[in-house]
């Protein structure tokens, strides 16, 4: 049902929730059984990848703002997940690392994670699903 009444198309904004929505739905669900949630996942994963990465590295590439980051950040932490240090080139600046436990918990949930989005995507075609990618890129950043 449309913002208009029965019968009236859906707005983009509505679409683009409902597929985010569903898509969220099965991420949380793997995630949780291992007690982490979306976010606590995008810093694992993208610590895991990248390397130590100062917190405002970190909020740039996760788009995660400060107060939230910081949250999370000291979960994982509290769970040895995630460790800091002073970052030996610049004693102001403190690096987040993801612990060997963190990264071996990215790389078993990695598969599930992946399985997951192709499953969301499988109503889609592999050239429709690229297509989309760089449709929702372009709307991300643009």
């Amino acid at each position: 049902m449309g913002p208009d009444g029965p019968g009236s198309p859906a707005s983009h904004v509505d679409l683009l929730r409902r597929a985010a929505s569903g898509l969220t739905s099965r991420l949380e669900e793997i995630l949780g059984a291992d007690d982490l949630t979306l976010d606590q996942w995008r810093v694992l994963r993208t610590l895991t990848e990248q390397g130590p990465l100062s917190m405002s590295d970190l909020s740039a590439l996760t788009h995660v703002t400060g107060p939230t980051l910081t949250r999370i950040v000291d979960r994982l932490v509290e769970r040895a997940l995630l460790y800091r240090n002073v970052d030996a080139a610049d004693r102001r600046r403190v690096l987040v690392h993801a612990a060997e436990r963190g990264s071996a918990l990215c790389r078993s949930l990695a598969p599930r994670v992946a399985d997951a989005e192709r499953d969301g995507l499988a109503p889609l075609s592999d050239a429709e699903a690229r297509t989309l990618r760089r449709l929702l890129e372009r709307l991300a950043t643009g």
